[in-house]
Order: structure tokens, then C-alpha cells, then sequence
């Protein structure tokens, strides 16, 4: 059975303070990603692999810290344990934080891929395949010349090795993304109600963070988007110091997170007065509705897709383009609370399954109906979907 979220004028989520458990997992659960993440390299016939993506750094071993400016690495052998590299200050924060890992810290003097090289070398057998991740956006090109020269090597793409099993949650990691979940509904409440005639933007932004801060909540991943609806179009757009008007709706975009785990959420309150909002946010609520309906085992990304966006076309009587309506959450590092790229598109024939989350998104802007939009985060269970934030939709 589908779960929704809560019917407008229903009891918001609770707004205090909470004590919360230490964001990191026992040793065995990192263990257990270390043997399933080795297996798949062996059937690809790989001998180590390259991870650089914060997101799977922190997933096999539990780094969490804001140094990956520079680079950082950890290599994953097939046999032995991994070594992660890192420079040399963050050294002491990472053994306060990592599993089953040992350190190869490097100075400021040195080419980080030369450190890199000297930590992997020794772990290769002769003729090595080692796959990396091309698409990581802490692969800095400069340390990628250097490292695909190096002699004897054969890299191979392993973008999608660890994709696809950080994918699905175990339960410890679906009770942290819960914990995220209450967290955003904490700030968004926070949020909206800070968000009268006369508020700044800034003012806004400063109310949600202080609330889920306040309620328990970590650093998340990206900054929370707020502005008015005459600029919902402008996407990724946070806030300025532009004070809401009486004539003004505003749009709220919003992640908590827990132990660098995510539940995004969005809310928008339109403007009084806006011809059709009613129409257009029945046709974006009745079009989530039928995309959570779809979200389950064994349906693939782009039928969710083609579902959600029938009842638009069939409300507006008109081809909507739009290029997704959600996709993948969990583990977050800056510059997004995505952790990959998999979306709920045309042409993604990804299968869901059991403890994937998604942010899925309901938005229409200018149709026949007029524009609206809203998002939560929503748990795939074993035979239909959980939605997870519970904020009710404003007024």
C-alpha cells in the first residue's frame, strides 16, 4: 500500500530538539559492502579498484569530512586490505572515521599521483586491470594524465560497480534516510512558516537551517533553494536578499541530512490570486500520486517516467516535456545530495528495487494549466512504495 503525504491541515512534524544516534555504522556492515563490492570486481576481472567518488569512499569505509578538494582515493585490492589516500593533515581524521582501511598520507609537495601510484603499485600482480570511476568529479584531469600513463596498467571503466549496489539500502541505512526524512520535514516546517509578507530570502534560509541543525540534523550536501514563484524557473537558484511582497508565492527546495544521508523535499505556496493554481496543483498532486503508484519492484525508471507524465498530458490536452521526474538519493557529499546521476527519464530501463529512495518530483511550469510543483523522497519497499517526508502542501 502506498503511503502520502499528509493532507493539508494536518498535524506537521514534530519541531523540537532530538538526541540522535552517532551517524556511523558497525564494522560489519562496512564489511559486508567491502565483500559484495569485491565480488563484483571479480567477475569483471579486475585486480583493484580506483574509488574516488566521495560517495563510495564514504560507503565502503565510512570517511566523512570536507577535504576531498583535494584528491582523495581509496584503492580497493582484490585480496589485502584497501589503502586510503589522502593528505597527510586529514590523516587524523580519517582513522577517527574509517574502517578497515589503512593510510597512505601524502605532503603538499608531492604530486598527489604519484602518492597514488605508490600505494597501488605494490597491491598489483603483474599486467594489472585496475578499473576507476571516469565519471568522479574528484578525478582531477591533471592526476588522471598522470595516472593512465603509468606503465603496465590497464584501466577499465568501473563507473557502475558501486553504483548499483549503493542503490539499495540495507536497514540500517533506510532508518538513517528516515531520520533525514523527519529532519527535512523539521526545517521545511520551519521554512514555510518563516516565509510572511515582508520575510527575506535570507531570512528564510537562515530559519531552516537553524531548525534542523537545531533538531539534530548535519551539513547537508547542498544548500537549501528559496525564492519567489517568479523565478521557479530558474533552477538550482537559492536565496537573495529580496524581501517576499503581499502578491508574492514562494518555493522552498530542501535537504536534511544524517550521516551524510539524504531525504530531499520541495513545497511551493503560490501567489494569492494565481489564475488556475488550484487546477494546476490538483493535476501536479494527482500526477505524483500515479508516479508513487508505479514506484515499485520491477518497474523500470523510464515507465515511472511515461506514468507520471500521461496524467499531465491528459489534464493539459498537450505534450509536456519534461526531462525527469526523480531519481536516486541517499549518501550525499557537496556539490549535490543526488550521490549519482541514475533519474527517473525516457530511455532509463533501470529496474527499481527493494530499499532504492527516490526524490520524485511533480512539476509542471507553464502548461495549459498553469505552473506548480512539489517533491518529497519516497522509500521502493517490497511491493509498492513508502513516501517518506510527510510536510502537508501550504495554503
Amino acid at each position: 500500500m502506498t503511503a502520502h503525504p499528509a493532507a493539508p491541515g494536518a498535524a506537521g512534524p514534530a519541531t523540537g530538539p532530538a538526541t540522535l544516534p552517532e551517524p556511523g555504522f558497525p564494522a560489519e556492515e562496512y564489511a559486508q559492502r567491502l565483500f559484495t563490492a569485491r565480488a563484483a570486481m571479480e567477475r569483471r576481472g579486475f585486480d583493484a579498484l580506483l574509488v574516488t567518488a566521495p560517495e563510495d569512499v564514504h560507503y565502503l569505509c565510512g570517511l566523512d569530512h570536507q577535504g576531498h578538494f583535494a584528491l582523495t582515493a581509496l584503492v580497493v585490492p582484490l585480496y589485502g586490505r584497501p589503502v586510503l589516500i589522502e593528505r597527510a593533515m586529514e590523516t587524523p581524521t580519517a582513522l577517527a572515521q574509517t574502517h578497515g582501511v589503512t593510510h597512505h598520507g601524502y605532503d603538499d609537495a608531492t604530486d598527489p599521483a604519484d602518492a597514488l601510484l605508490e600505494a597501488l603499485t605494490p597491491l598489483l600482480p603483474d599486467a594489472p586491470v585496475v578499473g576507476y570511476q571516469p565519471a568522479s568529479l574528484s578525478l582531477p584531469p591533471a592526476a588522471w594524465d598522470r595516472l593512465r600513463t603509468a606503465a603496465g596498467i590497464v584501466w577499465t571503466d568501473g563507473q557502475d560497480l558501486l553504483g548499483g549496489q549503493r542503490a539499495v539500502h540495507t536497514p540500517r541505512e533506510i532508518a538513517r534516510i528516515r531520520e533525514a526524512a523527519r529532519l527535512s520535514d523539521t526545517a521545511m516546517a520551519a521554512g514555510l512558516d518563516a516565509a510572511g509578507a515582508g520575510a527575506g530570502e535570507h531570512e528564510i534560509a537562515a530559519a531552516v537551517y537553524a531548525a534542523m541543525l537545531t533538531a539534530g540534523g548535519d551539513l547537508p550536501a547542498f544548500a537549501p533553494l528559496v525564492r519567489d514563484t517568479g523565478r521557479l524557473d530558474r533552477e538550482h537558484l537559492t536565496w537573495s536578499r529580496r524581501r517576499l511582497g503581499p502578491g508574492d508565492g514562494v518555493f522552498l527546495e530542501l535537504s536534511a541530512a544524517r550521516g551524510r544521508y539524504h531525504a530531499p523535499l520541495a513545497r511551493l505556496r503560490p501567489a494569492p490570486g494565481t489564475p488556475g493554481a488550484a487546477r494546476a496543483a490538483a493535476t501536479s498532486r494527482a500526477a505524483m500520486d500515479a508516479l508513487c503508484a508505479a514506484l515499485r519492484p520491477g518497474a523500470t525508471a523510464e515507465q515511472v517516467f511515461h506514468t507520471w507524465r500521461r496524467v499531465i498530458e491528459t489534464a493539459t490536452g498537450e505534450p509536456y516535456a519534461r526531462h525527469h521526474c526523480g531519481y536516486l538519493v541517499g549518501i550525499g557529499f557537496p556539490p549535490g545530495w543526488m550521490g549519482g546521476t541514475r533519474t527517473l527519464r525516457p530511455g532509463n530501463t533501470m529496474e527499481l528495487r527493494a530499499g532504492m529512495t527516490f526524490h520524485v518530483q511533480s512539476w509542471l511550469l507553464d502548461t495549459a494549466l498553469g505552473t506548480y510543483a512539489f517533491s518529497d523522497t519516497a522509500l521502493v519497499t517490497e511491493d509498492a512504495c513508502e513516501v517518506l517526508t510527510r510536510t502537508p502542501h501550504p495554503q
